[in-house]
């Protein structure tokens, strides 16, 4: 398993400085969201091209959400989201980014009546998302939600709703750790979401109290990370985990804890 870390640690500050953080820390991935200064626009997808080739980090991206909505019944909206998507994707390819994140849809209160509407909104445009990723053979993660009304993807019977009528090799699960402990027990949600198209195929870690979704340093909230691994670990997930925390300082402190909690489990 391979330890990354999010743009959302460091969204205001240039592609440069944040490149030099993410290796000076020693993080092996850097998740690159498409978002202000970090936009996956043509002339940052250059400059990302040399920075990886010099400072010999991977890099997986997640996809634009700020103000967008696969779901939504302005279909302006909805394409500009999928568009949105694809440039991720066409910037991955670039990129050699195997793995882009999406988030799922949300219900608008003006359209709370609506719901099998906003559902079958979501559907065709996540069908037309994997649709270009297998044509540049780019894995899509779909992301469990936070529990917050409105949201779809929060709980594991959601995201099957979801995913289920969508054959195909390039569509996954990103698994959200804190997302999932808003939602239930996320040690629960491991082997249900690895199911799912073709599994977990990209992760997040950060902590909360199971209430709001805060991106608590490890430690700060009530998740037990022992468990989580441990399913992971009985799935053979392999990939990156990815620290989604406030604070450089906060990913790099998370990293330590959790490197700890795999000594413990693996010395058992």
């Amino acid at each position: 398993m391979k330890f990354g870390i999010s743009s959302l640690v460091f969204l205001p500050e240039t592609l440069q400085s944040s490149m030099e953080k993410v290796a000076e820390n020693s993080f092996e991935c850097w998740e690159i969201v498409s978002e202000g200064s970090h936009q996956l626009n043509p002339k940052n997808i250059k400059y990302l091209r040399a920075l990886k080739e010099q400072y010999d980090v991977d890099l997986v991206i997640h996809s634009s959400f700020s103000d967008l909505n696969p779901a939504s019944m302005n279909r302006e909206v909805r394409n500009l989201t999928v568009n949105s998507v694809i440039e991720s994707i066409e910037g991955a390819f670039e990129l050699d980014a195997n793995v882009v994140t999406i988030h799922p849809g949300y219900l608008p209160p003006l359209w709370s009546d609506y719901k099998k509407d906003i559902l079958d909104n979501n559907f065709s445009s996540l069908n037309e998302i994997v649709e270009m990723a297998e044509n540049y053979e780019i894995m899509i993660g779909l992301e469990n939600m936070p529990n917050y009304h409105g949201v779809l993807g929060v709980t594991i019977e959601s995201l099957s709703d979801i995913i289920k009528d969508i054959d195909s090799k390039y569509l996954g699960i990103t698994f959200d750790i804190g997302h999932a402990n808003t939602a239930g027990n996320p040690a629960e949600f491991v082997g249900e979401l690895n199911k799912m198209g073709r599994g977990i195929v990209h992760a997040h870690i950060h902590d909360n109290l199971g209430i709001e979704d805060e991106h608590a340093l490890i430690g700060a909230g009530n998740i037990d990370f022992s468990s989580v691994i441990l399913k992971l670990q009985e799935i053979k997930y392999d990939k990156v985990l990815s620290f989604e925390s406030k604070s450089i300082r906060d990913a790099v402190k998370g990293r330590e804890i959790i490197k700890e909690h795999f000594l413990r489990i693996n010395n058992l």
